[in-house]
């Protein structure tokens, strides 16, 4: 019975973390509405990002989406590598290529 409850209390604990960072994490479907917050919070913008990638990565960005993750913003970037490969990048959209 002991280990019963247990296990249900750590479950409803796991259940509450998980809906916790789900909420604290919030992608933007439309660059209309996400243009805005960019001015408003001087995030860098799309087109210099995709300038900084091609100077940094050397490839070519195939898709963006910004997401706020609490206070924080960044980018959730594929991109598309020299050799023809795609690859994940999550980067601060402030400061996306400070290390």
């Amino acid at each position: 019975m002991r280990v019963m409850i247990t296990s249900i209390v750590l479950s409803a604990a796991l259940a509450f973390v998980t809906v916790a960072r789900a909420e604290d994490r919030r992608c933007f479907a439309s660059w209309s509405e996400a243009a805005e917050l960019v001015k408003q919070e001087q995030l860098v913008a799309v087109e210099q990002l995709s300038r900084q990638a091609q100077a940094r990565l050397g490839g070519s960005i195939v898709k963006t989406t910004l997401c706020a993750i609490g206070q924080r913003y960044v980018y959730r970037l594929v991109v598309r590598l020299p050799d023809g490969l795609m690859r994940f990048f999550s980067l601060d959209a402030r400061k996306p290529f400070d290390r």
